[in-house]
């Protein structure tokens, strides 16, 4: 009668697990539809344009893009972008995380006006900056200039002006969610490895660079892998500021993707770019959470 019993109650929490995970799954057979429907017109000519001329033409779109010159562009642009967003980014959240966790008045405020930027919608954002960033006095940014004897700035109508601007708009609206990420783990880090470096007679400097970092390192690495994830696949403050432009300077791997298949209606090839940029982000990933294990088990240690 035990194993029976044993046996019913197993059954049970068996298909309550299934039933618990069902919405999941359904999620993931969602989002697996338009993966492989991608994947397969990646294989295609498929013209928006010209539905009947639909045919298979394999790995071509792949080869094209290596023979296509915007694809180096946007690929320099999207993995330079990413680069500096990663080390600028996380070194000003790790400072601005050691900043909120130190014991400085009006530090409950400053948190809580950090969390404005998060609140508000990306392309919200990229258009307000785009406002103040107006390329004469009448933008805000540009009008406090004037005050300093400094020339109005050509925000977005040169190539190294729109590259600077879109990364000051992403740095403003993301560099808050990476100061949360590592101030939570600094308010999470162990008091006793600080106690002892105190005893040793350990200075501010010798304590943050052999004491806070190492601990703090599986919440480095996992601000980096978010950061990686998001820059690499930017799209929608380039897309409502500079459109890509100008010349292409800020045409990433997703803008270069959605002009080929919304703007030249070539959809076989922006899925192409699509899984492209996709296998991209997935390899970084998985090499970021080997190194996100492989830090989480040293600090465990």
């Amino acid at each position: 009668m035990d194993i029976a019993r044993k046996r019913r109650r197993w059954r049970r929490d068996t298909l309550q697990s299934y039933l618990l995970l069902t919405p999941a799954l359904v999620l993931l057979a969602g989002m697996v539809y338009p993966f492989g429907l991608g994947l397969y017109y990646s294989f295609t000519n498929y013209w928006l344009q010209y539905p009947n001329r639909f045919r298979f033409v394999w790995f071509d779109n792949y080869v094209d893009l290596i023979e296509e010159p915007l694809f180096v562009r946007a690929l320099e642009f999207t993995l330079g972008f990413t680069l500096a967003a990663v080390v600028i980014q996380v070194g000003l959240g790790l400072a601005v995380a050691l900043f909120l966790h130190a014991r400085v008045p009006g530090r409950n405020v400053i948190r809580a006006l950090m969390l404005m930027p998060l609140m508000m919608p990306p392309v919200i954002t990229a258009l307000m900056w785009k406002i103040m960033m107006a390329s004469t006095t009448a933008g805000i940014l540009n009008h406090l200039l004037s005050f300093l004897g400094v020339d109005p700035v050509n925000w977005f109508g040169s190539t190294q002006g729109a590259i600077v601007s879109v990364f000051i708009i992403d740095t403003w609206g993301n560099l808050p969610f990476i100061a949360l990420i590592l101030l939570g783990g600094l308010q999470a880090l162990p008091t006793e490895p600080y106690e002892a470096a105190r005893v040793d007679g350990a200075g501010t400097a010798a304590m943050l660079r052999y004491v806070t970092l190492p601990l703090l390192s599986p919440f480095l690495v996992l601000a980096v892998l978010f950061r990686t994830m998001d820059s690499l696949r930017i799209f929608d403050v380039i897309y409502a500021t500079t459109l890509g432009g100008p010349n292409d300077a800020t045409t990433n791997l997703h803008i270069m993707a959605y002009q080929f298949s919304f703007q030249w209606f070539q959809m076989g090839k922006g899925m192409a770019q699509v899984i492209t940029l996709l296998m991209l982000v997935g390899i970084v990933s998985y090499v970021l959470m080997r190194l996100w294990n492989r830090a989480a088990e040293s600090t465990a240690q």
